[in-house]
């Protein structure tokens, strides 16, 4: 037995569910640990710690642990409901008190203290440099800054508020800044600025959780439940009427609201919710036919893409035309054609300009 954490656990009803486990627990025991206490079912949940699923098992299926993910002790993770067609059948699954959760309310958890915060201090195992901070340009000989994994240098204050700035922009994901003489671009790991940062704890729960509902409102596009406010997805994206298993389980019984306009399902079929002034229309073809064109290795293209196998919204940063989505599908930006098993691209190399695929109408 290890270390016991205490994690907060987000999106569901509007709540915050603390959980105690083990340092040392399997991504598997903390899902059914949320199963046994949401009564959520496993393949109904979706756990995200920043911008990373929290997956029983890795590509290459082996067991995947808290300590793979960093999870650190007061970690946030959000938990996101993966919604039925309104035309399923769904069970009702019955769970078990273990004792080690307990649900409050998210106002509960902010404090007053620290209202003039300690000045950061590096730990004794950062890298130090003498290098000006690449922000403010700052060489302050008596104020080290640590050097970032691609060897720029940056003070903590610096790092925190350029990482805020980016979050607070919509962003997810952190990448280095410096330009001289080319722009560096390397993304940062959050278990990485979080150690160089500094991060209070009130400042890593603001990171963690701007970071996961950034990355799930951006790329995977959920909505909130028009009852609970549950964060939710759909199982299957073609998905219009969708079941909500949280409010389903309450008083007045199935609860089905259409995707679209979040008002509660009115027909009795599964196109048409019968709600005045629905448009119909999937939001992500509405961002996909809006957004604005951008150079990608010398062809003129839409800045932002979806998965062609799950639908996924990628937008373009910087650098070569090949992607790889989180679902493990790698295909080029400008073509839109997927690589093989083998990873292979039949479009040519990462700089090889090839035929700009239209904006897309149909999705997965």
């Amino acid at each position: 037995m290890g270390k016991e954490l205490q994690l907060f656990l987000k999106g569901l009803e509007g709540k915050t569910t603390i959980i105690r486990i083990d340092e040392n627990a399997s991504i598997a025991q903390l899902r059914r640990m949320i199963h046994e206490k949401t009564l959520i079912s496993l393949e109904e949940m979706r756990v995200l710690y920043c911008s990373k699923e929290l997956r029983d098992t890795d590509e290459n299926s082996k067991e995947q642990f808290l300590t793979d993910y960093r999870i650190q002790d007061e970690g946030n993770l959000v938990l996101v409901l993966r919604l039925r067609g309104g035309s399923d059948q769904q069970g009702q699954t019955k769970g078990t008190d273990t004792g080690t959760v307990e649900v409050v309310d998210s106002d509960s958890l902010n404090t007053t203290e620290d209202l003039s915060p300690p000045p950061k201090v590096y730990g004794s195992d950062v890298e130090l440099t003498s290098e000006p901070d690449m922000i403010t340009f700052d060489d302050d000989k008596d104020g080290l800054r640590a050097k970032m994994p691609c060897g720029h240098a940056i003070g903590p204050e610096s790092l925190t508020a350029y990482c805020r700035s980016l979050l607070s922009s919509g962003k997810f994901e952190f990448r280095c800044p410096h330009m001289d003489p080319s722009y560096c671009g390397r993304i940062w790991e959050f278990y990485t600025v979080n150690k160089l940062a500094v991060l209070t704890t009130e400042e890593r729960k603001e990171f963690e959780t701007k970071i996961a509902m950034n990355f799930l409102r951006k790329a995977v596009g959920i909505q909130e439940c028009p009852r609970c406010q549950s964060y939710c997805e759909r199982m299957d994206r073609k998905d219009v009427r969708v079941v909500c298993p949280v409010c389903s389980r309450k008083p007045g019984g199935r609860f089905e609201f259409c995707w679209f306009c979040l008002r509660k399902w009115s027909t009795s079929g599964t196109a048409e919710c019968g709600n005045l002034n629905c448009s119909g229309e999937d939001p992500r073809k509405k961002i996909l036919r809006e957004c604005q064109e951008k150079v990608v290795v010398g062809v003129s293209c839409p800045a932002v893409r979806a998965c062609p196998k799950c639908g996924l919204m990628i937008e373009h940063r910087e650098a070569c035309k090949q992607m790889e989505c989180p679902c493990g599908q790698k295909f080029c930006f400008i073509c839109l054609k997927m690589a093989d098993g083998r990873g292979q691209y039949t479009c040519g190399a990462w700089n090889f300009k090839c035929e700009k695929a239209p904006v897309q109408t149909q999705l997965p």
